[in-house]
């Protein structure tokens, strides 16, 4: 069996302190006003004295151009560390190596690795063992390789943020890799996100939606969004039932077809069902509708 790897890569944990010394934390506030892990408020807190960087800056300066945190982040996974020279090619968008440069320059000023993480590394190793626990040992690879009718050729990694961003996760990809950069899951009020180990069945759920819509784009592209959507959804609802259980498979199918408005979302699992033993999905995706 596949396993998923979960672990810390400090190329990607530097993004996300760039990120907290950013406009990214009011941009995520107005999208939707939550409370963030206390290590986001510490970590915003150590990289105020940075905000005039020139990693900040250019990182401001893609967000205003509309580059995603996907490229961003596959952009510093690309690089090696700790000087961001470059291993494999960069995504194709404006300026990115000069930020990756910026990047080596921001772990010297900051000097982040040997005091601010040192410091607070317990709490991340605590998000790693919650992670490592829920992914022990998960049919998921197995199950993406049998819908897909071909295994996964890269390694999946899932790595806790507890910074930034809050509300999202993050697909890092690289010729050898696709890392799945996992926020907690946010809580309600002003209360702080509950620890991954709360909901395993949100955490698999995320991993699975997030990387099922990477590895079907090219399939997913024809369909409208409620097309996209029945078909991921059914997926991941049978993930879970792998993973989990028929009640955890159940609870994620209701919430999903009432808060996406899916009608034909139970009938796309028990299709789904019968096809994954007989060559998964089809070439085009259309054909199920």
């Amino acid at each position: 069996m596949t396993q998923i790897e979960v672990k810390i890569d400090d190329r990607l944990r530097l993004v996300t302190a760039v990120l907290a010394a950013s406009e990214w934390p009011d941009l995520e506030q107005k999208e939707r006003t939550h409370a963030v892990h206390p290590h986001a408020k510490f970590t915003r807190q150590a990289m105020r004295a940075f905000t005039g960087s020139d990693a900040v800056y250019r990182l401001n300066e893609a967000l205003l151009n509309g580059v995603s945190l996907d490229d961003l982040f596959s952009a510093a996974l690309r690089c090696s560390w700790s000087d961001f020279t470059l291993a494999e090619s960069l995504p194709r968008i404006v300026q990115v190596e000069n930020w990756v440069q910026n990047l080596a320059k921001f772990v010297t000023e900051t000097k982040i690795v040997d005091t601010f993480w040192q410091e607070h590394q317990v709490v991340w190793d605590e998000s790693v063992n919650e992670l490592a626990t829920i992914f022990k040992d998960s049919p998921l690879p197995d199950f993406l390789a049998q819908l897909l009718h071909q295994p996964v050729d890269k390694t999946i990694v899932v790595m806790p943020t507890l910074v930034y961003p809050a509300l999202h996760p993050v697909l890092a990809t690289s010729e050898k890799s696709l890392t799945l950069v996992l926020p907690p899951p946010i809580a309600v009020g002003e209360s702080p996100p509950w620890p991954y180990g709360e909901d395993p069945g949100w955490v698999v759920a995320r991993t699975s939606e997030r990387l099922l819509f990477h590895l079907l784009a090219e399939k997913l592209a024809p369909l409208t969004q409620p097309e996209q959507e029945t078909i991921v959804r059914a997926a991941i609802t049978l993930c879970l039932e792998q993973s989990f259980d028929e009640f955890e498979a159940q609870a994620y199918l209701l919430r999903s077809k009432k808060a996406f408005k899916l009608p034909r979302l139970p009938k796309m699992v028990e299709t789904l069902r019968e096809l994954l033993p007989k060559g998964g999905l089809p070439q085009k995706l259309k054909t199920l509708f």
